[in-house]
Formats: structure tokens, sequence, C-alpha cells
């Protein structure tokens, strides 16, 4: 099964350890920068094919030398980049992650190519030759809006594609419906995957049952809401699980935690497992994902992550 992420992709530059009055200070020591790639559809593009799937990146870097750096690291981690543009109008998108020491993380990003990305970027030759379109970060690119999204969901749709978004807030809307952002994406949407704090930004609700009986007003076919240390809650519309995170994973990043549990989740559901699977699967790789610096370093093969649910007593592959 062959998956096609859109979105965003980034040149990360984590720094850490970074107190948290850094503002207030005049310098601080930190450990030693190295790049890593970034971006939810990139994350997810590389976590994929660390899993064994074989997938494509559709998004924008520029011509420099972190647009060089990101497309050497997709290369080497078995992503096809043949519809990744180089954009000579922007720069590769940079984020400075700054990195506290519980593993929370600020960050300061320049988007550069991320913003010139549209829907007509995503080809229908690209759409083909997936079995599932993901869309990262829905309303995180200038260009890529609510009809952009739709419109590639539907050419999806019709050429019997599964889709699948995550989203991002949208800070400096004006909109008093926040659904309204996204709703002609969400009507086109099989599984929808937010964060508890996107899905509060969206819903304008705060109780996570009122978030999923709106969200369910919509054809999806899967929901999830991620709800950080505490875990997720998943439904098919038919039943509702309710999973906790894996105990005892040694906080390192948690810098693409959401992403690596995307990916997962998306593995997961390709291999036709349950809900209860899908989700014991997703939490796995996103432990992983937590317990090593940048967005998807800590990533191993599909056996590796197996064995590691199956040690936390969770027999997936059975």
């Amino acid at each position: 099964m062959k998956v096609l992420s859109v979105g965003l992709a980034f040149c990360d530059i984590p720094l850490s350890p970074v107190p948290g009055n850094i503002l207030e200070i005049d310098n601080s020591i930190i450990e030693p920068s190295i790049q890593h790639t970034g971006g939810d559809a990139l994350t997810v593009s590389v976590v994929l094919s660390k899993l064994g799937l074989p997938v494509s990146l559709a998004g924008r870097i520029g011509r420099d030398i972190n647009g060089k750096f990101i497309k050497r690291e997709l290369i080497k981690n078995g992503v096809n980049t043949s519809w990744l543009i180089e954009d000579e109008n922007y720069g590769t998108a940079v984020s400075y992650i700054l990195i506290e020491e519980n593993g929370e993380r600020h960050f300061l990003v320049n988007r550069g190519a991320n913003d010139g990305l549209t829907g007509k970027d995503v080809t229908d030759e690209a759409i083909k030759e997936a079995d599932l379109v993901f869309l990262g970060s829905a309303l995180s690119m200038e260009k890529m809006t609510d009809d952009e999204i739709a419109d590639i969901f539907r050419r999806a749709h019709g050429y019997g594609k599964i889709t699948a978004m995550d989203a991002s807030i949208a800070t400096e809307t004006k909109a008093e419906r926040k659904l309204d952002l996204i709703e002609k994406s969400l009507w086109e949407t099989d599984i929808f995957i937010p964060s508890y704090e996107e899905a509060a930004f969206f819903t304008d609700k705060t109780d996570v049952e009122e978030m999923l009986d709106i969200f369910g007003r919509y054809s999806l076919k899967l929901l999830g809401i991620k709800l950080g240390s505490k875990g997720c809650v998943l439904t098919d519309f038919k039943e509702k699980i309710w999973l906790s995170a894996y105990p005892d994973v040694k906080v390192v990043d948690t810098t693409g935690a959401g992403d690596c549990f995307m990916a997962g989740f998306l593995c997961g559901y390709l291999h036709g497992w349950n809900l209860r699977k899908i989700g014991e699967f997703a939490s796995a790789v996103s432990a992983h994902g937590i317990a090593a610096s940048g967005a998807s370093t800590g990533i191993p093969d599909f056996e590796t992550v197996l064995k590691y649910a199956e040690a936390n007593g969770k027999k997936i592959a059975v």
C-alpha cells in the first residue's frame, strides 16, 4: 500500500536544554546542535518509510543548503522525492526548536517554501500512484486553503483513494466559527486525527466527548484525538476506544510526537488491523519518537516497534 504525504517540509535546528527563563538571563550553555528534518508531512513520510511502507512526499523546498540537506535525508530514508518541488522563489523552511529540560518545545519558524505550496502542486499522477493521500497541518500553509485541500481530496476520492488529514491552529484567523476554515476538507476526509488543542480550537469545546460529537457530523470513517501524555481516543463511529500512553518512556524531545503517532496510525490502518491495535501501534511509534532528539530520529523498523508493543503487553500482529 503506497502513501502520498502532502505538506510541510522543514529543516529543524534543535537547541537544548533551554531554560524557561531564557529571556530573563544573559546566556545559557546548550548542547551541540545537529540538523534534523521536520514538518509533519515530511516526518510522516520518513516514519512510514522506516516502518516499511512505500511513500512519496509532495511539498516545496528551496534551492539552498537546507533544501539539499532535506532531499538527501529523504532519499537516505527511502522516501520518493519525485513530487518534491525545488522552489527558486523561496528559501527552505527552517524551524529553531527551543527544547526545555522536560522535553517540551517551543518553535521559532520561518515557513519559507511551504507557503508556496498549492493544490496544483499535487498532480493527478502523484495521486494515482498512491493508495492513501495524507495532508498534514491543514491551515499551516498560506496558499493551501480549505478549497485547495478539498480539491486534492475530491480528486483522490475520484480515483478511489483513501484520504487522511491532521490540522493546525490558525492563530491569525478572525473567523467566528472555526470549523468553517476546514469544513470543505472535512467532508472529503476519511481519517482525521487532530490533537486535543487543535480539536478544541475548531469546536470551541473543552470536553472530548463534545468534540467527538461535532466531528462525527461529517462523513469521516475514522476519528481520533491525540491527548499527549494522556494517550488518545479513537472511534470508527461503531466503537470508541480510550488508550493510555506507554508507561516509563524517557522523554528526550517531543518534537514530531503527533506526526509519529499519525504515521503509526496510517501504517496500522493499511495493515488492516482493528482500531485498538492501530492505536496501540501508533502509540508505540510515538513513544520511540519522543525518546530521541529530532522528529523521526528515534523511529526503528516495523518489527522492533511490534516487539516493543509486545513487551508492554500489546499483542498487535496476532
